[in-house]
């Protein structure tokens, strides 16, 4: 199952759903970014989640990444945090989870 991100308002309610692309290219990223990355805290089993706090971070690293990079599923996920900032949100991501059906 791929990763997928729910934006979530401040009880937990999902607004919002979109997932990693086929050739995980996102979590691919992620798992070649610095360690001090908000990035490379994304996790590919386990659940990740960003606050309104961190998503600025996060899109500033969305922002910083070569144009090649830049596909359909980053432009998502930048959509995604931005409309979660704008909700007083966050991002919650769901990673792979072999037991959870």
């Amino acid at each position: 199952m791929p990763l997928v991100v729910y934006v979530e308002d401040q009880i937990h309610s999902r607004m919002a759903r979109t997932h990693e692309d086929r050739t995980e290219t996102f979590l691919s990223l992620c798992e070649a970014s610095p360690e001090d990355s908000l990035l490379h805290a994304v996790s590919r089993y386990g659940d990740t989640m960003f606050s309104e706090v961190q998503l600025v971070q996060f899109i500033a690293e969305l922002n910083e990444l070569p144009a090649d990079k830049k596909n359909s599923t980053i432009r998502k996920l930048a959509a995604a945090a931005e409309f979660a900032i704008a909700s007083h949100g966050h991002l919650y991501f769901q990673g792979a989870d072999p037991d959870r059906t």
